[in-house]
């Protein structure tokens, strides 16, 4: 991560000095003008030892990041797979239960079964938010 912070004094409305403070942070493998013109200043052989390494990072960055996707895909669809499996085992085991005289046991297992999936998606849909 970057992070550049930079003090000077500033005048403020009313004509006196004050200071004024301001930082620049990124999540990313830039780097600033500034630090390479300090760097080159002191080893100029670093430099592009510098610019290597960048590369090296937004490269794993990007690969890393395609990684995650993958992950985060797989995971969604196994949640709604097993959502699937979890909904019609509910319902054939209500219809059953139906089927053998029980219906006020269906009713329940359907209806628990319906609501838990309801539930379970509305809640995922608001945290992702």
């Amino acid at each position: 991560m970057a992070r550049s912070t930079r003090l000077h004094a500033q005048k403020t409305r009313d004509g006196d000095l004050g200071i004024a403070m301001s930082e620049h942070s990124i999540d990313s493998p830039v780097i600033q003008i500034e630090a390479l013109e300090r760097l080159h200043a002191i080893r100029p052989d670093k430099v592009d030892w510098v610019f290597e390494q960048t590369e090296k990072e937004a490269e794993y960055r990007r690969k890393n990041d395609g990684r995650v996707n993958i992950f985060i895909f797989i995971e969604r669809l196994l949640g709604q797979i097993f959502g699937l499996v979890i909904g019609l085992s509910g319902i054939t085991g209500s219809v059953y239960l139906g089927v053998n005289d029980h219906e006020f046991l269906a009713g329940t297992i359907a209806t628990a079964t319906i609501a838990t999936l309801a539930v379970s998606f509305i809640k995922g849909r608001n945290s992702k938010g």
